[in-house]
């Protein structure tokens, strides 16, 4: 049977806009869990000096209060793994805080509305450190990474392209900025973990699941096989559901600590801080060719394509490249993938820039 320009319907479609797909944080299949709530630092950076979870432990309903003093040891982020979303993503594992919203605690009580109240209770005081946080401002300290993501070159070239340039009849050079872009899908970050002895089940919404269960698996120190990933269905997730976040990790850490099932999702406001943000860029394009050619064709609706010339498809000497890759640390939320109709090269070069970072492009 042909499929090609069929009106075919999504296998999950029905159930979907039926109400009938069952989500992270609608399972059911281990009983009455408890529920968790992130408590996210209130500065953008520094280190926490004092905390007290006295308040919060005595309130009702509170079954546990976790942070950096008391968290189990986490599995550290191993960077020779080839992908950020196969690799260990530690939670509660210092004082230290990288951008504002970090959890800094986690509360499990009884029942949701508990855990939210109970966290408001955590006592924090803070050391602020000033941070990088303007973008704009300090475009001159970018620096070159060892390489980009997917392990590419950071800078190539083909030909000498500064000659080329300088002696082409037709130029542009221009600079194009872009701003940061948020993932917020219909369904926020959740997910369930269920312990059943040395094994665990989680119930999360992840659009790869082997890397959830590799990431899961280093961060706890356990064997892969030994952890069970759920995810039907995905309410959305527009590349932020690529990788595990914290929720899926504090409710796993909660849920071996207590032995019962621990649910934990992000509300919307936490979705900004913690399931990852497409950085801004500023990127140089410059562009020469001589007089009648042909240096590219635009696709509408947004999408660009391009097509060399033939005389580059045939790999012609005239066709000179220099496309340079430059990132930018900056105290804000972890750079990540964040789709939409310009694709997402912009947060993977982010991304070679570790926790947090932007782009600077020159070509």
């Amino acid at each position: 049977m042909t499929m090609i320009g069929q009106p075919i319907n999504r296998v999950d479609g029905p159930l979907k806009v039926s109400g009938q797909a069952t989500y992270a944080y609608e399972h059911w299949d281990a009983g009455q869990p408890l529920y968790g709530f992130i408590l996210g630092a209130t500065i953008g950076r520094g280190r926490i000096t004092a905390i007290d979870t006295t308040r919060a432990e005595q309130s009702p309903g509170v079954r546990l209060v976790m942070t950096y003093r008391d968290a189990p040891a986490q599995g550290t982020r191993d960077v020779s793994i080839f992908s950020e979303y196969w690799r260990a993503q530690p939670k509660l594992s210092s004082p230290e805080v990288h951008h504002y919203g970090e959890p800094v605690a986690l509360v499990v009580a009884t029942t949701f509305e508990q855990a939210r109240a109970a966290a408001h209770l955590v006592d924090v005081e803070y050391a602020v450190e000033p941070g990088n946080y303007d973008f704009a401002a300090r475009q001159d300290q970018a620096y070159a990474p060892k390489v980009v993501n997917a392990g590419l070159e950071t800078d190539t070239a083909v030909g000498d392209f500064e000659s080329g340039f300088d002696t082409a009849a037709v130029k542009i050079d221009q600079r194009y900025t872009t701003p940061y872009q948020f993932s917020q899908p219909m369904e926020p970050n959740a997910c369930m973990a269920v312990p059943h002895g040395d094994e665990l089940t989680i119930y999360v919404s992840a659009q790869i699941v082997d890397a959830a269960r590799n990431s899961v698996a280093g961060t706890l120190m356990i064997d892969g096989q030994r952890v069970h990933v759920v995810a039907p269905f995905i309410g959305g997730g527009f590349g932020s559901k690529l990788g595990i976040h914290s929720e899926t990790i504090l409710a796993a850490l909660a849920a071996r600590r207590l032995n019962q099932p621990v649910k934990v999702a992000m509300t919307r406001q936490q979705i900004f801080h913690l399931a990852g943000v497409r950085p801004t860029s500023s990127q140089r394009v410059r562009l020469g060719a001589g007089a009648g050619r042909t240096i590219g064709r635009h696709r509408p609706r947004g999408q660009h394509v391009y097509k060399p010339p033939r005389g580059v498809r045939r790999a012609d000497r005239r066709h000179r490249s220099r496309p340079l890759r430059r990132s930018q640390p900056l105290d804000a939320p972890p750079a990540d993938a964040a789709r939409s109709s310009a694709g997402e090269d912009v947060a993977r070069a982010g991304r070679s820039a570790g926790p947090a970072g932007s782009r600077v492009g020159d070509g």
